[in-house]
């Protein structure tokens, strides 16, 4: 619990700051605006469908992946997976809490570390390469739109290249024998190291030998996933929709103050520039990447929408992106905690009784 009030106050201080700027600098930010779109407005709801949309065919994903791994989990639970992993992203820098957690909620739920690894390295795999995919073919529209803001441009590339190398990375590590083995001997001999102490040696051999049975179990199924290309184009496809419906929460934003026209080519753009800018934000390295993650937005869209709308948009996103989810995490989170803490108190009970009788 001290962990997340500390991440709150840091996810405090980093709002309260971007706010400060936004409607200090960056054109004000109308409240009236921000109540009409989520109180008054079918936009907001819109907002809310394509983040729903977004989380739903993620967990379909994950559901599908460990179906095929032989090992189970009910779609209820791939939902929680999905919640579970955005909200650890959001509270810790660069996001990279979000799949640790993910590994152990599956963990819990019966799925094995070496599948449900497996599986989250092939997923992220999909959804970098589905926004890939997308930024490449808007990129011709999307420089068009950018030619007034060059900073942004050059951000884009720098992250299009970083996120170029990681997918290539990650490819190699799921479904390269070589390269994970390499990889998992590393940590294997790490932990070694502590069979030098009497006391440490059984705990660490017991620890080896659960490492070796997940690292058996993490290759079974990368070599499951490889032999089954429908299976991975159906992933991939449901990953562009996924990945496609986060992009698009900016749509019914800019829809909903009429800035672009909300026809098909506004929505085009959108999505041409929001993959773009995504390649980047993400990879900033505040907790959830909030703040970065609006001030490069304002960038971006800097180049092609009216500066008195800036700021109101960019909060709108945030809230959309960052703080709903994030709201929604945090009370899945916690249920989920008080569940672990009334079954352990029940397991006590239950042992308790036993030595009684």
């Amino acid at each position: 619990m001290r962990k997340f009030i500390i991440y709150g106050l840091i996810i405090g201080i980093v709002s309260a700051i971007t706010i400060y700027l936004l409607n200090s600098f960056g054109g004000g930010i109308n409240l009236k605006l921000l109540e009409d779109f989520f109180l008054k407005s079918w936009w907001g709801v819109l907002g809310v469908i394509l983040l729903l949309i977004s989380w739903i065919t993620d967990a379909i994903n994950t559901y599908i992946l460990v179906r095929i791994s032989k090992s189970r989990i009910t779609f209820f639970q791939s939902i929680k997976a999905t919640i579970i992993s955005n909200f650890f992203g959001m509270i810790t820098p660069s996001s990279v809490g979000g799949q640790p957690m993910q590994v152990v909620y599956m963990n819990k739920v019966g799925v094995s570390p070496g599948i449900s690894t497996s599986i989250i390295v092939f997923k992220f795999i999909a959804w970098q390469g589905a926004i890939e995919v997308m930024a490449i073919f808007g990129l011709r529209r999307a420089l068009i739109l950018l030619g007034s803001m060059p900073s942004a441009t050059s951000l884009a590339i720098i992250g299009f290249l970083i996120s170029t190398v990681t997918i290539v990375l990650m490819m190699l590590f799921n479904f390269n024998k070589g390269v994970y083995n390499l990889f998992f001997r590393v940590i294997r001999k790490v932990i070694s190291v502590f069979t030098f102490s009497k006391k440490l040696k059984p705990k660490t051999e017991k620890l080896l030998e659960r490492f070796d049975a997940e690292i058996a179990k993490y290759a079974t199924s990368a070599k499951t996933f490889s032999q089954k290309p429908h299976i991975l184009i159906f992933v991939f496809f449901l990953s562009i929709i996924s990945s496609g419906a986060g992009l698009m929460l900016v749509f019914p934003i800019v829809s909903s103050l009429n800035l672009l026209g909300g026809d098909l080519q506004s929505f085009l753009d959108i999505l041409a520039v929001q993959a773009l800018a995504t390649l980047i934000i993400y990879y900033s390295p505040t907790p959830g990447s909030t703040g970065t993650a609006e001030g490069e937005f304002y960038l971006f869209y800097s180049a092609f929408i009216p500066s008195k709308y800036l700021a109101t948009i960019t909060i709108e996103w945030g809230i959309l992106r960052y703080f709903l989810p994030l709201l929604i995490g945090f009370i899945v989170v916690m249920i989920e905690s008080f569940r672990g803490m009334k079954l352990t108190n029940h397991e006590k009970d239950v042992i308790i009784n036993e030595k009684s009788q």
